[in-house]
């Protein structure tokens, strides 16, 4: 899949800042007055009721033109449903593993909660801060972002899901389209209050299990070895060729005052109704992020290497989840035999290999980062964005769980 540039350097700037000030926030807050809990106290055994069996009716369709109507979806973007292919030469701005891994994701479940609007806030120097409240909708969604949705994506990016349907503000009010409106989203932990958007029974099975664990996604995908053939010697010989992944962790964070691509050059925050049609709104994942090899940045490198070096191997098969990777040193990489990870993305146009006998994943600084399991889930954790490339100001509500 590709990842277009939408924003012209000035904003870009702007935009890295903002992003820096949520993913460096790690301590749990209270968050804004509208930040939800994940819904009612649960039973241990994740026990769901009857009626989470079936998806809940969309709030909208496609067709769906109501004015001054915000209409919100969510979209885990082309990579959800169609991956990450790999290239030795890629095109510019394409998403590629320079490790040499094709990358296929068949399952990725999340929770999102109280959507809301705000009234802009009145200081630019804390992008966090909003003004009064207008609309909000404080249900939770399950939601399976591999599944093909009914709604076409931002920018015709991938396929949406219908969420919430915004007509109308507090008390009556009326949405202005004079106004923009600060958006904001959680992303909870799974709760049995949620709404069932789109999840099949084996989808449903899984939940139960991110109920029971505090899990905020759970996803899992096959890896597949597209690159050069390693020498019979090299410690890379030993990889599987194929490896099913697990990512399942638990990371509720408030997603606040998103900056919006549409909003022109600068990517300013808010969404605007307009008197003519609905304006949608989507909340979007970006699922390369699991796989970055750097903190506190935007679009660093892609690597496989560190889960496939660190997988449960039968033959040219292997398997790995997140607990294979606990107590790995991301400035230290290491695989199962605890023989040093070198860096071989050097077969890949546009990646310049530093040191080819180790490679090295930079923490930025966090110090609350303590092996790449770690790594990992504070990387997804900054995945959650609006209508694409928009950022919002990342503010945690609880520690990572696993």
């Amino acid at each position: 899949m590709q990842r277009h540039a939408r924003l012209g350097a000035t904003a870009l700037g702007l935009m890295a800042s903002f992003y820096l000030v949520g993913c460096g926030d790690t301590s749990p807050s209270a968050g804004d007055a509208g930040a939800s809990d994940g819904g009612a106290t649960v039973p241990a055994d994740g026990a769901l009721p009857e009626r989470f069996n079936t998806p809940m009716t969309p709030a909208f369709g496609s067709m769906t033109n109501d004015p001054r109507a915000i209409l919100v979806t969510v979209s885990g973007e082309a990579a959800a449903t169609e991956g990450f292919a790999y290239s030795a030469t890629p095109a510019e701005g394409d998403l590629v593993f320079v490790d040499g891994w094709q990358v296929n994701m068949t399952r990725v479940l999340t929770v999102i909660g109280n959507v809301r609007l705000n009234r802009l806030g009145n200081m630019p120097s804390d992008p966090s801060v909003v003004g009064a409240a207008v609309a909000a909708d404080p249900r939770s969604f399950a939601v399976n972002l591999t599944r093909p949705g009914p709604i076409e994506g931002a920018g015709g990016e991938g396929s949406a899901w219908p969420l919430v349907a915004f007509r109308n503000g507090v008390n009556g009010l009326t949405l202005d389209p004079a106004q923009r409106y600060a958006f904001s989203y959680d992303v909870i932990a799974a709760t049995a209050a949620a709404e069932n958007v789109n999840l099949d029974a084996d989808d449903v099975a899984l939940y139960r299990t991110m109920i029971t664990r505090g899990w905020s996604v759970y996803a899992e995908g096959t890896a597949t070895y597209r690159g050069q053939a390693p020498e019979a010697t090299s410690a890379f010989a030993s990889f599987p060729t194929t490896v099913r992944w697990q990512v399942a962790y638990g990371a509720p964070a408030a997603y606040l005052n998103c900056n919006n691509p549409d909003n022109g050059a600068e990517g300013a925050p808010g969404v605007q109704p307009s008197a003519n049609g609905a304006y949608r709104a989507q909340i979007t994942f970006h699922l390369e992020h699991w796989f970055w090899g750097a903190l506190q940045v935007e679009d660093p490198p892609l690597h496989f290497d560190p889960f496939a070096a660190r997988a449960a191997v039968t033959g040219a098969q292997g398997e790995v989840t997140l607990d294979a990777l606990q107590g790995v040193v991301p400035s230290n990489l290491q695989d199962r035999m605890m023989r040093p990870l070198g860096d071989r993305g050097g077969q890949t146009r546009g990646y310049t290999v530093r040191n080819p006998a180790a490679l090295s994943f930079d923490t930025g600084g966090v110090s609350s980062v303590r092996d790449l399991r770690d790594f990992v889930a504070f990387s997804g954790r900054a995945n959650a964005h609006l209508n694409g490339e928009g950022l919002c100001f990342v503010r945690p509500m609880g520690e990572l769980r696993f």
